[in-house]
């Protein structure tokens, strides 16, 4: 039996969830209402009156769930849960997606994305015209080139989105360096 997985972090990254799963059908983008995107180290989702998270639907068989969900951690670091995705103001689709466990959520909790991890996301995002949670000043935006099959940020039309993601690690890696020692001062 075939079903909807609601994806909201990297999965949306059409190269990640190829990767994972070759022949996953991408349905389009979706939202969930009641919910909200939460950082611990890795995205999560939880729920949140008035809350919405953009995201993308895919259409996995049987066989390819349980793929993901060795990808994903399931059960130990994601549960499931079923949800309703909105995939325009008026129709809307019962889906799947994995939300942290508690265990999780307490060793991860407070926990920044990795740079490459949030550039991944923040692609995945743009390539399906969704609001992009992920994008930070200074980001690359990212456009696809499908003759090539890789991620061009448009500054640079030979890097592929790893090499960005890398610069963008790199990036991070020089500004800890930078960081004063010691913590910050009172005044």
């Amino acid at each position: 039996m075939n079903r909807f997985y609601f994806a909201y972090g990297s999965n949306m990254n059409p190269d990640r969830i190829r990767e994972r799963i070759p022949q996953a059908r991408t349905v389009g983008p979706a939202v969930i209402l009641g919910w909200r995107l939460k950082e611990r180290l890795y995205a999560d989702i939880e729920r949140s009156r008035g809350g919405r998270v953009d995201g993308v639907l895919y259409l996995l068989t049987q066989t390819e769930i349980l793929h993901l969900d060795a990808y994903e951690g399931y059960p130990r670091t994601y549960g499931c849960v079923e949800l309703d995705a909105m995939i325009d103001p008026v129709h809307k689709v019962s889906a799947f997606t994995y939300v942290m466990t508690e265990a999780a959520k307490r060793e991860r909790d407070g926990k920044k994305y990795p740079e490459a991890y949030r550039l991944i996301c923040s692609a995945g995002a743009q390539w399906h015209g969704i609001r992009d949670a992920f994008h930070r000043k200074g980001d690359p935006l990212f456009s696809y080139t499908r003759a090539r099959g890789i991620w061009v940020p448009p500054a640079q039309g030979s890097v592929t989105w790893a090499d960005a993601a890398a610069v963008g690690a790199k990036r991070c890696a020089d500004a800890a360096k930078k960081a004063p020692k010691g913590g910050s001062k009172k005044l």
